[in-house]
């Protein structure tokens, strides 16, 4: 091969390997958990006082839940706004979380839910998503439990 091809190739590969950027929460999956009120702040050291809104399990762009029947939805992080939706063909549900990295050694990120909008279009028709929609509640503190936590 010809030297004076070798470089242009090599800075194509370099370039086009900086444009991707690497999904933190791809492969990964979290036990989405509050603690129910009033609490110490001994409780909130303690993962067993956690309980659980929903599992969420990210891969590459997807989420999925054990809380809608392993629903699968889609997912963005852009700085520190986590943005989940799912949807149907009679709903739609988007979670807004805001995240920090947790201090806690069971917690991959402490969170608040900043909002959440869910619509249904046909309300004759059976909900998947009301029942976890009315456990999310507006700046409410949450812990996203690492899966070895659970």
């Amino acid at each position: 091969m010809n030297k004076q091809f070798i470089f242009p190739i090599l800075l194509f590969v370099f370039l086009l390997s900086a444009c991707t950027s690497e999904d933190e929460l791809s492969g990964q999956t979290f036990d989405v958990a509050y603690i129910p009120g009033p609490v110490s702040q001994e409780d909130f050291d303690n993962p067993n006082r956690y309980d659980s809104i929903m599992t969420l399990e990210f891969l590459d762009g997807k989420v999925i839940t054990n809380s809608i029947d392993y629903k699968k939805g889609t997912y963005e992080l852009i700085d520190d706004e986590l943005i989940v939706h799912f949807e149907s063909d009679n709903e739609y549900l988007k979670i807004e979380f805001k995240v920090n990295e947790s201090d806690k050694d069971f917690s991959k990120y402490s969170a608040t839910i900043h909002n959440a909008e869910y619509e249904i279009t046909d309300t004759e028709q059976i909900s998947r998503f009301k029942n976890l929609t009315n456990r999310l509640i507006k700046d409410m503190p949450i812990e996203f439990l690492r899966e070895e936590s659970l």
